[in-house]
């Protein structure tokens, strides 16, 4: 008897400790997760400025064509 309370015992340790370790996984996905999209986000972010970079450097390169033409005319 005191055999298999001793057995009952370590069953229920050892399933605890597999719920802590999917607990901790579960926790570990979801960081990743967080971490995934902050970096997809932070993308996005520096694609949309490198766009708008590109278009100051079309403006910026019309308006010195423009004053270069008008200063040799």
């Amino acid at each position: 008897d005191e055999s298999a309370k001793m057995d009952d015992l370590q069953a229920r340790i050892d399933k605890r400790g597999e719920q802590l370790d999917a607990n901790f996984a579960a926790d570990d996905a979801a960081w990743a997760e967080d971490d995934a999209s902050a970096a997809i986000d932070y993308a996005s972010w520096s694609v949309d400025n490198a766009r708008l970079a590109v278009l100051d450097a079309i403006d910026a390169r019309a308006y010195a064509d423009d004053l270069a033409n008008k200063a040799g005319a």
